[in-house]
C-alpha cells in the first residue's frame, strides 16, 4: 500500500507527525495553547487538551446533550497566502471525513492573512455574527449565504466546500501579538483574568508561576493528553497557599429549548422532557434511555475530571427529572447540589438545626395487594389523592396499597426542605418495608426544590417509577429510578 492510499487521518502519518520531524516554530505553539486554556476552562464540559495529536493541538469537550466534541486547531508563525490557506482547509475536510464525529470545529490560528482571502473571512463573520438575529428561511439569511458561496466559488472551489467552511471552521488571523515569551505572557494573564475572574486577587508573581507551570505542563507531555483536573492542579501549585480559593461548583443547566453555544455551563437539552404547554411527553423508555443515561454520563465525567463534586443547577424542569437529578448526584454518590430556585440557592447540605421550623405532614396508609406501592405527595394540593385515585380505578390497579402525604404549608427555607425529606423518606421507608414493596408508583404535587431534595435523598427504597400529569385525572410513566 502506497503513502497515498493509506488510511487517514492517522497518528503515523505525516502531516500528524510533524513536531517530531521538526521542532521549528514551537514556541509560537505553546504560547498559543497556553493563551487558549483560560477560555477552555472557562466551558465547565472542557476536558483535556493534547500538543502534537493529528492537529498541532487539540481540545476536548464533553456535553450532556452531545456526548464528546473536539476542537482541532493549527498554529502558523507566518502570514499565510492563498494556496497554503485552502491547502489547511483541505487538511481539515480530509480529518472531518476520514474520522465522521471526532471533531465538531477546526480552527486555523495564523500571524495574519494574504489580502486575497480577506474578503472571504470578512464574508464568513458578516453572515455568522448576525445569525441569531434572522430566521434560516429569511430572504436576508438566504441572500447571504448564495453571496458567501459566490466568494468561495472564485477560488475554484465547489459549494460542499463553502459549506464545510461555514459549517466547522473557524480562522484567527491576528495572532501577531505573539512574538517573544514576554508578550505571551502577558496575553496569557489577560485572558486568565479574562475568562476566569477568580483569579484577580492573584499577585502577579503567582500569575508568573501559573504561567511557568503550565508551559513546563504542556512541554513535558508532547502526544499526550492533558486533562483538565491536570491543569488545575498545576494552576493550584503556583499560587500562595492563602490565595487558593476551593473549586467553584460545576454549573449545570437543563434546557428547555436548543442548546446555547456561547453558554459555558454543562447544558441539557430537554425540550422534550419539559413537554410544552401541552405537556406532550416522550413514551418513558425515552426518558430511560436517553435522559437517565445523560446524567449517568454527566455525573461519571464530573468524578473523572472535576476537583468538586458540588453542582449548582440552573434552568427549568418537570417534577420527575428534578427527582432524577436528586437520585442521580445523590448523597451517596458524594455529590452536592445548589439549586437556582428563584434566585436564591437552596442547597442539599442546608441541614436543619434547632432553629428550623417543624413541618405538619399528614400521612394515610391503605392496604392493598400487591408488590407495588402507590405514594402521593401532595404539598398544597388538596385534590391530589382523588386525582390519583381516579387514575388508578381508570386503569384498573385500584387494588395496590397506597400511602398518601400531604401538608397545606409552604416551604420556607433549604433547610426545611431537607427536613421534609427525611419524614416523606421515614414513611415511605416504614411503609415499603412493612409490605415488601417492590416498586414504587410516585405521584408527586409540589415545589420543584422538593422533588430535587426527595431524589437526592432516596437511596435504600425500592425502584421508583415517577408519573407526570398530563390533564385532569390523567397520568404518563415517566422514569424508573432505581
Amino acid at each position: 500500500m502506497t503513502d497515498n492510499n493509506k488510511s487517514k487521518p492517522s497518528l503515523l502519518e505525516a502531516e500528524s507527525q510533524g513536531g517530531d520531524t521538526a521542532e521549528t516554530g514551537f514556541d509560537f505553539q505553546t504560547s498559543l495553547i497556553l493563551s487558549k486554556i483560560p477560555f477552555w476552562l472557562s466551558f465547565e464540559g472542557f476536558d483535556s487538551l493534547i500538543r502534537e495529536g493529528v492537529a498541532d493541538f487539540e481540545a476536548k469537550f464533553f456535553s450532556p446533550a452531545e456526548g464528546i466534541a473536539r476542537e482541532a486547531l493549527e498554529a502558523k508563525n507566518h502570514h499565510i497566502a492563498p494556496k497554503e490557506f485552502w491547502e489547511e482547509i483541505e487538511r481539515f475536510k480530509e480529518l472531518d471525513e476520514g474520522s465522521p464525529g471526532t471533531f465538531g470545529r477546526f480552527t486555523l490560528c495564523c500571524n495574519g492573512i494574504s489580502e486575497d482571502i480577506k474578503p472571504l473571512i470578512n464574508g464568513l463573520r458578516r453572515i455568522r455574527d448576525p445569525q441569531p438575529f434572522y430566521e434560516d428561511s429569511s430572504g436576508v439569511a438566504v441572500n447571504s449565504y448564495a453571496d458567501y458561496v459566490d466568494r468561495v466559488r472564485k477560488f475554484g472551489k465547489d459549494e460542499n466546500m463553502a459549506k464545510f467552511l461555514y459549517k466547522k471552521v473557524l480562522i484567527e488571523p491576528n495572532w501577531n501579538l505573539l512574538s517573544d515569551e514576554q508578550t505571551a505572557k502577558g496575553l496569557f494573564q489577560e485572558q486568565l483574568l479574562r475568562h476566569l475572574p477568580d483569579y484577580l486577587d492573584i499577585p502577579g508573581r503567582d500569575l508568573a508561576g501559573i504561567f511557568n507551570n503550565l508551559l513546563a505542563l504542556i512541554r513535558s507531555n508532547k502526544a499526550r493528553p492533558i486533562t483538565r483536573k491536570q491543569i488545575e492542579e498545576t494552576m493550584q501549585s503556583a499560587i500562595s497557599e492563602k490565595y487558593r480559593t476551593p473549586p467553584k461548583p460545576v454549573v449545570i443547566s437543563t434546557e428547555t429549548e436548543e442548546v446555547i453555544k456561547s453558554d459555558t455551563s454543562l447544558q441539557f437539552e430537554w425540550a422534550s422532557f419539559f413537554g410544552g404547554a401541552e405537556r406532550n411527553y416522550p413514551p418513558a423508555v425515552e426518558w430511560n434511555s436517553k435522559l437517565i443515561p445523560q446524567l449517568s454520563e454527566t455525573s461519571k465525567w464530573i468524578k473523572e475530571q472535576r476537583r468538586t463534586r458540588r453542582v449548582e443547577l440552573k434552568g427549568n424542569r418537570r417534577i420527575s427529572a428534578a427527582i432524577a437529578i436528586g437520585k442521580v448526584f445523590s448523597a451517596v454518590a458524594g455529590f452536592a447540589i445548589d439549586m437556582d430556585y428563584r434566585g436564591e440557592l437552596w442547597s442539599t447540605d442546608d441541614h436543619a438545626d434547632s432553629q428550623t421550623p417543624d413541618y405538619a405532614l399528614t400521612s394515610t396508609v391503605i392496604k392493598g395487594s400487591g408488590d407495588r406501592l402507590v405514594v402521593t405527595v401532595g404539598i398544597m394540593k388538596e385534590n391530589l389523592v382523588s386525582e390519583v385515585e381516579a387514575f388508578m380505578k381508570r386503569n384498573e390497579i385500584s387494588h395496590l396499597s397506597k400511602l398518601h402525604l400531604y401538608s397545606s404549608q409552604a416551604i420556607v427555607s433549604a433547610k426545611q426542605a431537607n427536613s421534609i425529606v427525611e419524614k416523606i423518606k421515614r414513611e415511605i421507608s416504614t411503609v415499603a418495608g412493612s409490605m415488601e414493596a417492590k416498586k414504587i408508583d410516585l405521584f408527586y404535587a409540589g415545589p420543584t426544590h422538593l422533588a430535587l431534595f426527595l431524589g437526592y435523598r432516596s437511596n435504600a427504597l425500592p425502584p421508583i417509577q415517577c408519573f407526570e400529569m398530563v390533564r385532569h385525572n390523567e397520568y404518563v410513566p415517566t422514569c424508573l429510578l432505581r
